[in-house]
């Protein structure tokens, strides 16, 4: 029920864009590349990782809000991956201290991960919550 309420906020947005919107997150899990074994090797965890992202209306900037800081991310491309029973909308985003990054905003799994663009680390943490500003 949860994931299709999240698919059907986000699906509302994309189509109307007229509200921010809201993820909250309530673990942090941290992943490494394994190049031998070809698949991400966990790392570390932090189920005390509370954490915010929010959207502006148009989808063009995210704001990533911790317990320690706030970082900002632009968006430069998106796209929504249904293909293998995918439920995912995909991101490029950039820093604002000009990292690189792919963001994943995933709904089957209910979970919002960040590649490095090197693809040498992977951050997934799991949504919480979902909602808009009306």
């Amino acid at each position: 029920m949860r994931k299709i309420t999240i698919l059907s906020i986000l699906c509302f947005i994309a189509i109307n864009a007229s509200a921010q919107f809201h993820i909250s997150t309530n673990l942090r899990m941290n992943f490494s590349w394994d190049d031998e074994k070809e698949d991400w090797k966990f790392e570390s965890q932090d189920e005390e990782s509370l954490t915010f992202f929010e959207f502006n209306k148009d989808f063009t900037l995210v704001k990533h809000t911790t317990s320690t800081i706030t970082s900002a991310y632009l968006i430069k491309s998106s796209e929504h991956d249904e293909s293998d029973d995918r439920n995912q909308y995909i991101y490029m985003v950039t820093s604002d201290v000009g990292n690189k990054y792919m963001m994943i905003v995933d709904i089957k799994n209910s979970n919002l991960r960040f590649v490095s663009n090197d693809l040498s680390f992977m951050v997934k943490h799991r949504i919480k919550s979902s909602w808009t500003d009306e």
